[in-house]
């Protein structure tokens, strides 16, 4: 049976939501009772859908995607998403419910099959993720590392594949549409004019429940204010970051203030006032260039070049 549409989405990105609107919302195809919400707030309840509306992840390598020659929603990811993205990914996809803000952190088998955790930090920290459990400034290191060269998110790197490989009748869905209620049925009927959809939107009040149930949604800008009230200067309290937030600003740290480097150990700035004292007192002979960072005045680092080839 031919679809109505497909619907392509790397994990985490909100599929299965997407794929219960529009097999509930679609003229086309019954009426579905119930809601798809988990106990993990996931939309991965099983529902009498129509199987008209399919959801999967692309395959790793070429050509990605199937049913090529049907429509398509490609879900897209951009970097700005990463910061909010990264906070409960490890969380809802795939109902893993790995919560990395913890003092130690459990990966199991499971969760390391879908996230490529185990090679790096052997490499990186000398620590064996089957064995052993992740000390929190560890996780908080190795997303600093994802944040300062976000070219090389596996998000971004993926979905820049997907989007050049995508089926020719393809509407691109920004998953940041989804995290506003206005801007996602506004998307949303824009995929059903281009894609013959039919939906009637008239009831909105399904995505309520969805933001209700978004992780962390009503601090999805703390670390931006946070990095802001560092540009101004202003002293104010940050105890309440969590450890992919505290990555984002320890990144954003040694990218805006030349030659120092975010220390790696359990205690984090408790405030801005903090983090000001520190980057005006930082020791001046232990200023040298970050290896971590992938350029250096726009050119290419040379320290990050030889630490890639260790």
């Amino acid at each position: 049976m031919s679809k109505l549409v497909n619907i392509a989405f790397q994990g985490g990105a909100h599929g299965n939501y997407l794929r219960f609107c529009i097999d509930k919302f679609s003229t086309l195809t019954p009426d579905i009772v119930g809601t798809p919400f988990t106990e993990n707030n996931t939309s991965h309840i099983n529902l009498e859908y129509s199987g008209k509306v399919d959801r999967y992840h692309p395959t790793t390598e070429a050509p990605f995607f199937k049913n090529t020659d049907e429509p398509h929603i490609l879900i897209t990811i951009e970097k700005e998403d990463l910061l909010f993205l990264e906070r409960w990914i490890t969380i809802r996809a795939g109902d893993h419910n790995v919560d990395i803000s913890k003092d130690l952190v459990h990966t199991n088998s499971n969760f390391l099959s879908n996230f490529p955790w185990t090679d790096k930090f052997k490499k990186f920290y000398n620590l064996d993720l089957t064995k052993n459990k992740a000390p929190k400034f560890l996780l908080r290191d190795f997303y600093k590392l994802i944040f300062l060269d976000n070219d090389k998110n596996g998000f971004i790197v993926f979905d820049k594949k997907l989007r050049m490989d995508q089926p020719k009748n393809t509407f691109q869905f920004p998953v940041s549409s989804f995290w506003d209620k206005d801007k996602f049925f506004s998307t949303l009927e824009q995929a059903s004019e281009q894609l013959n959809l039919n939906l009637d939107l008239t009831d909105k009040t399904i995505h309520d429940s969805f933001i209700d149930r978004l992780n962390f949604y009503n601090t999805k800008s703390r670390a931006l204010e946070v990095t802001k009230a560092i540009q101004d200067k202003e002293d104010i309290d940050i105890r309440a970051l969590d450890t992919v937030e505290q990555a984002y600003v320890s990144a954003w740290l040694e990218k805006n203030h030349k030659f120092v480097i975010v220390p790696v150990c359990d205690q984090f700035f408790r405030s801005t006032g903090e983090i000001l004292n520190w980057l005006e007192h930082y020791p001046q002979h232990y200023k040298a260039m970050n290896p971590n960072l992938p350029t250096f005045n726009n050119i290419p680092n040379p320290f990050h070049l030889w630490n890639l080839e260790k």
